[in-house]
Parts: structure tokens; C-alpha cells; sequence
């Protein structure tokens, strides 16, 4: 296997986490988008392990021990946040603390996510969580908007939103371990396009990404954000020595 990973859908059972105004509950999301990453990740021959696979209790002590048992490489524990302000809305990974592996992993994951969704970039913040203190191996928690703002909560709710979450997920996890994510952008609209092999290229290289949807739409104008994310994409390729 590639690597390991331990994946931690946050709450479920009896305690539901944060609840959005239309009923959405935490612990619906995060194992939805852990079963999605979870897949993606096994694709390319990433072994997951998770703290649970259906709603039910599991405690803070359960879930470390199991992850402390199995050896993995990353613990990545997933959450929605909630705030008083219901205009909250940022992507943010935390830490125990920095300098470590951990602070690169979530560095890595924060930028999958922000690129993937397009919502605003809450950084890389420090936090003494359970689950990132009592965990061996190096662990982020990321929290994945908020449910407390009306427009995030419904983005929760479709699947082209989940599956990008944990699209991009499992793209900075497989990063963080070294493993190539190109075959995760499957695009398959660019199929017989005059411009495919350029698109896959791009793709492969990570200088593109597509629609949070899985499509690509290769025959769309380019915005001139769009442009700004691919030229910047393409610096820090070129200043990491990767092209």
C-alpha cells in the first residue's frame, strides 16, 4: 500500500454536532464526505482506516486508540463548523501546534479544499483538540464551513458539494504522502476533445483542476480568476522544480 490513513468522521449516534437552522446535522456531513474521501483515496491504493463507517457512538478515546492500533501515517478529523455570526463562512485546518508534519499536511489539505470550493480561505489555525493531542501519528482537523450559515448549510446538502470536499480531501492527502492524485480528476467531458491530451496534461500537473462536480467543461470562456489560480499554479510549480 501507498500509505495510511486515518480518517475521523466527526460525532455521530447520540451526539449530532453542530445543527443548521434547516436541520442539517454535523455528524450527516462529515461521514459522508469521510465514506467519499475514503473511496477515492482506496483508488489509488491509500489504505483508510476509519473511526466509523455509520452513525453511531464513538468516543474521543475510542477513536485515537484506534487510530494509535493501526499505525497510520495522518489522522485527518472531519468537522463543520457553527458560529454566533451566521456570515461565518471559511475553510480552516487545525493543529496542535507548528513546525511539524502535521503543520505541512494541513498546509497541503487547506489549499486542496479552498481551490476545490472556492470558499474563503480561514487558514491554518492551532487548537488543543483531543483528537490532535492523543493521536501518535502527525493530525489536522479540518472544519468545512459552517452549518450555522444558511448558504453553506444547503451547499452541505448536495452530493457535486460532498464529493468535492472529499475530492479534495483525498487529493491533499495523497500529496502529503507522496502518492501522485491525477487519477482522481476524472473530467469526463474532455473525452474526444480536440484539446483531451492538453486537458489531462494540465490535470496531471495540477495546474488545472475541475468543477466540483467532476466535469470540466473544456469549451467554457475562462474567467480571469480561473486564469489567476492557473498562473499561479504554474509559478509555484516552476519555483518547486517541478517543471
Amino acid at each position: 500500500m501507498a500509505g495510511r490513513i486515518g480518517l475521523d468522521p466527526g460525532h455521530g449516534g447520540s451526539d449530532p454536532g453542530a445543527v443548521a437552522p434547516d436541520g442539517l446535522q454535523e455528524k450527516e456531513v462529515t461521514l459522508a464526505v469521510a465514506l467519499l474521501a475514503a473511496g477515492f483515496l482506496s483508488q489509488a491504493g491509500i489504505e483508510v482506516v476509519l473511526s466509523r463507517k455509520e452513525d453511531v457512538d464513538v468516543s474521543l478515546a475510542e477513536r485515537a486508540a484506534l487510530f494509535n492500533r493501526a499505525g497510520v501515517d495522518l489522522v485527518a478529523s472531519l468537522h463543520v463548523n457553527s458560529s454566533e455570526n451566521p456570515r461565518a463562512d471559511y475553510l480552516s485546518t487545525y493543529i496542535l501546534g507548528p513546525g511539524g508534519r502535521a503543520e505541512r499536511a494541513a498546509g497541503i489539505l487547506q489549499r486542496e479544499l479552498v481551490l476545490a470550493l472556492g470558499w474563503p480561505d480561514g487558514g491554518v489555525r492551532q487548537a488543543n483538540f483531543y483528537i490532535l493531542r492523543e493521536t501518535e501519528a502527525p493530525a489536522v482537523l479540518v472544519e468545512m464551513g459552517f452549518l450555522s450559515n444558511p448558504r453553506q448549510a444547503q451547499a452541505l446538502r448536495e452530493g457535486k458539494v460532498r464529493r468535492a470536499l472529499g475530492l479534495a480531501l483525498a487529493r491533499g492527502m495523497a500529496l502529503y504522502l507522496g502518492v501522485d492524485p491525477a487519477g482522481f480528476s476524472s473530467a469526463g467531458d474532455i473525452a474526444g476533445h480536440w484539446a483531451e491530451a492538453a486537458i489531462r496534461r494540465c490535470l496531471e500537473l495540477g495546474l488545472m483542476h475541475g468543477y466540483p462536480d467532476g466535469t470540466f467543461r473544456p469549451d467554457n470562456f475562462a474567467t480571469r480568476a480561473e486564469l489567476a489560480v492557473t498562473l499561479v499554479n504554474l509559478l509555484d510549480k516552476v519555483k518547486a522544480g517541478h517543471l
